[in-house]
């Protein structure tokens, strides 16, 4: 973002804290009425640290629309340091993220008065904050550094728990933000339970001293093979040399780890220690708008970069998580992208489409899990199985519909079509659990009866999940070889001159593993092939969708 960019938006903000309602109030010593700016539509909640028995004030903002739209869930943006940072988040907001709670948590209320008018109100925080103690005996016994596990436990136990009993907000989108000790400490809740958010916007962390003590976290995270699922903004000013260093330093033990599932970005932003604030604001929560799926974005995929050669977890963090994410598509225009994901912390799954509007990708639920989507070439089918609903006038979908005999009496995960209407669907369940892959084609109006492929494509075992081009040149699948890598395969078959089917090609190593590769589909562009990969375990309990560049399929065709 250009400085004027920003210094254009700041002032705005400015200006919107100056409609804050006005206080009276009067101070009898000076016998002078003295006027004071509140913030709008901020709730002052007490909490209390049980743990501890220490006394804190949650300032909570509500979106304006929130009274009103009584279905709709929220993003939440916790943030430290409420006080200092209350009005800037609130006014930045306003502007970037208006749909978004904001639960702001203060300073100790109640921290020993001595200590207070010595060090100030905000005295706690070095003891909330920090990571380790200080070398300084007298400093260490006042001030008690070093109790941000305290001070997590705190977050986690009782904030985050009474904020998603109260209000109506989306678990999966949970932030922080924190500058300065506050950074340090989100930096220390990213290594020690990096589950406590989804997205973490780090402004200059004091990291002085620290990064040992970060080390021995992420070693005894990786020990546990705990990887971080979260979307992580660092930045800090230029003019900040040394604190600069120790950031990078953090920065590289995160990629040194190789989280697959990190999203990381770093900016290096003009100004000093004081002056980087406001612009990490406003950078900060901008970027947190694209995490949110807020944001304007000119790629079509979901705004994510496309990937190379080499397959990738698609949109880390939106759709690609540590849980159970299967079957991803696009429909024709792609405009829309669906997918079946489980749902947090539960046991069930849910039938989740991304939509693209006004230069804006959005998600929401359709249903519980109804099988696995596939949109005909003409976009006006979605295909589930044995079940099918049609595009409406509105743009929506109808209710299920029944395919009929004789596909009413077949077990089908997923039919896919062609542009000639042909079916390719496979039918689980057979006595042998073989599997097999059919078709049916669509001959002057009338539906033919399935018929399965012949050897080339029906040979091993679990043959499923079948994808036939549009133009029916070559066809998508997997199963199980004596030859493939190990669990299920993705295979490729070309459309001969004489009309016949090909030879199983394996995809290669490079698609292939010794997990369970399945669901093959390519985008309606052409350009990139999406499947399903087992990551970690053998109870299909992480299933995650990658995507990597079609070119694949054109190196392994037959050359004429």
């Amino acid at each position: 973002m250009k400085i004027t960019t920003v210094f254009i938006l700041t002032t705005a903000i400015s200006l919107h804290l100056l409609y804050a309602q006005e206080v009276k109030d009067y101070d009898k010593t000076q016998a002078v009425a003295k006027s004071y700016l509140e913030l709008p539509h901020i709730e002052v909640v007490p909490i209390r640290d049980s743990d501890a028995n220490r006394s804190y004030e949650l300032y909570i903002k509500l979106p304006a629309a929130y009274s009103e739209n009584k279905d709709a869930r929220y993003p939440v943006i916790y943030y430290t340091d409420a006080m200092w940072h209350l009005e800037m988040l609130s006014g930045t907001t306003e502007y970037l993220m208006e749909n978004a709670i904001l639960v702001g948590i203060s300073w100790q209320k109640d921290i020993n008065e001595a200590v207070k008018q010595e060090a100030g109100a905000h005295a706690s925080r070095y003891r909330d904050y920090s990571i380790g103690k200080s070398s300084n005996p007298e400093h260490q016994a006042k001030y008690q550094f070093g109790q941000a596990q305290n001070h997590l436990s705190f977050i986690r136990k009782e904030v985050i728990s009474y904020v998603e009993k109260q209000y109506r907000t989306d678990v999966s989108k949970r932030s922080y933000f924190g500058y300065s000790l506050g950074g340090v400490f989100g930096v220390y809740i990213l290594l020690a339970a990096p589950d406590t958010f989804k997205n973490y916007i780090l402004g200059s962390p004091s990291l002085q001293g620290d990064i040992p003590i970060l080390s021995a976290l992420d070693s005894i995270a990786a020990t546990k093979h705990r990887q971080i699922n979260s979307n992580v903004f660092i930045s800090y000013g230029e003019m900040e040399t040394d604190l600069g260093q120790h950031a990078e330093e953090f920065i590289k033990l995160l990629k040194n780890r190789g989280h697959k599932r990190l999203s990381l970005h770093h900016e290096v932003i003009a100004g000093s220690h004081q002056t980087a604030f406001p612009l990490t604001v406003v950078r900060g929560i901008t970027w947190l708008t694209k995490r949110n799926n807020l944001a304007v974005v000119e790629s079509p995929y979901l705004g994510q970069k496309p990937p190379g050669t080499t397959p990738e977890p698609f949109a880390p963090g939106l759709v690609t998580t540590d849980q159970w994410e299967y079957g991803g598509v696009f429909s024709p225009e792609q405009n829309e992208f669906y997918f079946i994901r489980e749902v947090k912390g539960k046991k069930e799954q849910e039938f989740v489409v991304f939509q693209y509007a006004q230069k804006r990708w959005q998600d929401s639920v359709l249903s519980a899990r109804v099988g696995q989507a596939y949109i005909a070439p003409d976009g006006k089918t979605m295909h589930l199985g044995r079940r099918y609903k049609e595009r409406t006038a509105d743009g929506g979908w109808s209710a299920l519909k029944k395919l009929g005999s004789p596909f009413e009496e077949i077990q089908i995960m997923r039919l896919t079509a062609s542009l000639k209407g042909t079916y390719v669907f496979d039918e689980i369940g057979m006595p042998d659990g073989d599997g097999v892959i059919r078709y049916s084609k669509l001959i002057n109006g009338k539906r033919e009866a399935p018929r399965a492929f012949g050897k080339a494509i029906n040979t091993g075992r679990m043959n499923a999940h079948p994808f036939i081009a549009p133009d029916e040149s070559y066809m998508l699948w997997d199963g199980e070889r004596d030859s493939g890598y190990g669990d299920s395969d993705i295979y490729i078959s070309f459309r001969q001159q004489d009309g016949s089917w090909g030879e199983a090609i394996n995809l290669g190593d490079q698609i292939n593993t010794t997990a369970w590769e399945a669901a093959a589909t390519v985008t309606p562009d052409g350009k990139y092939l999406f499947f399903n990969r087992n990551i970690g375990s053998d109870d299909y309990e992480n299933v995650d969708i990658y995507w990597v560049d079609a070119q694949i399929i054109e190196t392994l065709r037959p050359k004429p």
